[in-house]
């Protein structure tokens, strides 16, 4: 009920995600908890998108680095990492070289640092999972 609630005050399917790579560090880290916020209408030089590609098992947080606006609706937008080299044209879909607004499932509006390696210990370090399962059984006792 609070997962469903949270959704549509973001208007975000996915409200809350983990990052898993380096790619924007200094800003953020490997285990770093985003709340995103899907409300926003104008996409700015600056702002943190989280895109999801249609084929992609995983979102992408990256900074937007160019906009372009094809009309007063329709945006499309340039993005990389900040601790990457290259843009993010690499990571697109084959064929493209920027973002549509429909592949946003919100922006970066909140941060807490180093609370999401529970969410990577359990996804990366199977036995984790075991041990918790083994401390929760032990405490139903």
């Amino acid at each position: 009920m609070m997962w469903k609630t949270l959704c549509l005050v973001t208007d975000s399917r996915m409200p809350i995600v983990c990052v898993i790579s380096e790619s924007m560090a200094p800003t953020f880290h490997r285990g770093d908890i985003l709340l995103l916020w899907n409300r926003t209408s104008t996409i700015e030089v600056g702002d943190i998108p989280v895109v999801w590609f249609e084929d992609s098992h995983l979102p992408m947080v990256h900074r937007v680095i160019k906009v372009h606006l094809f009309s007063k609706d329709k945006q499309r937008f340039l993005t990389k990492g900040d601790n990457n080299e290259a843009d993010d044209v690499t990571l697109y879909p084959k064929g493209r070289t920027l973002v549509s607004r429909r592949e946003v499932i919100g922006f970066v509006r909140l941060y807490v640092p180093w609370m999401g390696w529970l969410v990577i210990g359990f996804q990366e370090i199977h036995w984790i999972r075991y041990l918790i399962a083994a401390i929760i059984g032990v405490l139903c006792l």
